[in-house]
């Protein structure tokens, strides 16, 4: 697209530079609502449900993803 094109498009309406973002983020979603294990509560390890390490480890993953699209992409915004 032109540049006088993009500037018409909305903000949110991904870009070549953005799209990978989009991507992540859907997916971080997609998996956070754990459908394939609705109902389970067998204990793992230490006594815990298999969920509580598992949103522990989306909520890490999601925390590193906040972090790299504030690092790359959110600082280079004009």
């Amino acid at each position: 697209m032109e540049e006088k094109e993009l500037k018409k498009l909305p903000f949110w309406f991904p870009t070549k530079r953005n799209v990978i973002w989009y991507f992540l983020f859907v997916f971080l979603f997609i998996l956070s609502l754990d459908f394939w294990n609705w109902g389970s509560s067998d204990p793992m390890l230490f006594g815990l449900p298999f969920w509580v390490y598992y949103l522990l480890f989306l909520t890490l993953f999601t925390s590193l993803a906040f972090y790299g699209f504030s690092k790359y992409y959110w600082s280079k915004e004009k």
